[in-house]
């Protein structure tokens, strides 16, 4: 599980880069304050990445049971700049952060039990 704010930013990117290092786990990402959309920006950066995130609808934190899940992952706050090229770095910064995420989730992509 992915856990987010708004869901609108960190917590979709995240998701979507979890989904692609393996099609064997269950990847939900929820908010604590789930905003209406995705952000635009977040939407653009991810399609240079070749991820859509356009049609993602946030989620709300308390529709799912954090405790059925065996890891969760808590996202790093959005930057404060809103330019394109922070986003591209927090972008990047995300996805090397799950990355080795997934690695730990002991130390093959699978979670510990």
């Amino acid at each position: 599980m992915v856990i987010s704010e708004t869901d609108a930013s960190c917590g979709p990117m995240a998701a979507a880069f979890l989904r692609d290092y393996s099609t064997t786990l269950e990847v939900v990402s929820v908010g604590r304050n789930p905003s209406q959309f995705v952000d635009s920006m977040v939407v653009e950066v991810m399609k240079e990445s070749l991820i859509d995130l356009k049609d993602y609808v946030p989620r709300d934190g308390t529709t799912v049971d954090a405790a059925s899940f065996d890891a969760v992952y808590e996202c790093p706050e959005r930057p404060c700049s809103r330019t394109l090229e922070a986003y591209r770095n927090w972008r990047d910064e995300i996805k090397n952060a799950v990355f080795l995420f997934f690695l730990n989730l002991n130390g093959k992509g699978q979670p510990s039990v």
